[in-house]
């Protein structure tokens, strides 16, 4: 009789437990989203999709991760991970070696780099680097593309500046006058220096040449097997984004829960980086959809990163975020 007791007690206590842990996605399709750098009020629209509830309506249990764009960009093209945010450079590099990874929605309509100098420098339009030190965290990424594409522009070559490494200190940098002039994100180190009381050139490298800024990329395997997942993560993105646009203060709020110490900073300034990154999702719709792609192409061609042209239609494909 004892050892009946015990049996039912232990059965009981396993029900019970069971009962008091019920999965709070069930029923949703898991799906990591990986985002590269650290959290940040520009991944707002992620947090928005996550929080208003636009990923489970989607039937989706999302979970963001952040970490390298190299090492993501490899996991999602070996189909590992489905789904990541990547700059355009990065797909058609990882394409050129053999990665099928394929963006499917442009987040990003305005390429988010540019150079910034202090107006008293007189640097007003690409030619001005002529003779210049030019700060930029380093040879790689989104940065140097950018600062190549808008030199090649304007008919500069390497012996025609000085590009120097300096990190990610390019405020620092310019306003002690270590360099003429910082490659920067349009939305980040003007805000943060004009807060500052410093008055600025920046040059828009959307303005002189379209390159394809921040993608939301998948796989092959993905769009060709499991179409119906690609379109609900697009569609579920796109809302929040739409929503980030419509209602940005309350987008900020809901930010507080996944930025840390984003409650402490200076509130303005990270509300005016939001609004700034609003401006580069929405774009000005320079160039036709094509020319961004071809336009990246050709400087990575140029620069030697990239041996061989790759099929740029088999690099984008719209069919999800139409």
């Amino acid at each position: 009789m004892k050892r009946l007791v015990i049996i039912l007690v232990l059965i009981l206590a396993l029900l019970t437990g069971c009962q008091a842990k019920p999965a709070p996605s069930e029923g949703l399709t898991p799906v990591t989203l990986n985002l590269t750098y650290i959290p940040n009020i520009q991944f707002a629209p992620f947090y928005v999709a996550i929080e208003k509830g636009y990923f489970a309506d989607a039937g989706l249990s999302v979970k963001l991760n952040y970490g390298n764009e190299a090492d993501f960009l490899a996991l999602v093209g070996s189909n590992h991970e489905q789904f990541m945010i990547a700059s355009g450079e990065q797909v058609l590099l990882g394409r050129a070696q053999g990665l099928p990874v394929v963006a499917i929605l442009e987040w990003y309509h305005d390429y988010p780099v540019g150079v910034a100098a202090l107006a008293t420098t007189g640097i007003q339009q690409p030619e001005d680097l002529r003779g210049k030190v030019i700060g930029i965290p380093g040879l790689y990424g989104a940065s140097y593309i950018g600062f190549e594409a808008l030199a090649g522009e304007a008919g500069l070559t390497d012996q025609d500046y000085t590009l120097r490494s300096i990190g990610y200190t390019q405020a620092e940098a310019l306003v002690t006058k270590q360099v003429d002039a910082v490659v920067i994100y349009l939305a980040n180190e003007p805000v943060q220096l004009a807060a500052q009381g410093y008055d600025l050139a920046v040059l828009r490298v959307e303005d002189y040449v379209p390159l394809v800024g921040n993608t939301l990329v998948t796989n092959e395997q993905t769009i060709t097997g499991n179409p119906e997942l690609a379109s609900s993560v697009t569609k579920a993105i796109q809302r929040a984004i739409e929503q980030v646009i419509k209602n940005p203060d309350e987008a900020f709020e809901i930010s507080k829960k996944y930025v840390e110490n984003l409650t402490d900073a200076d509130a303005a300034i990270q509300k005016q980086v939001l609004a700034e990154s609003i401006k580069l999702w929405q774009g000005t719709g320079n160039g036709e959809e094509s020319q961004p792609w071809e336009n990246m192409q050709a400087v990575l061609l140029k620069l030697g990163l990239m041996k061989q042209p790759v099929e740029l239609q088999e690099a984008y494909d719209d069919q999800f975020s139409r």
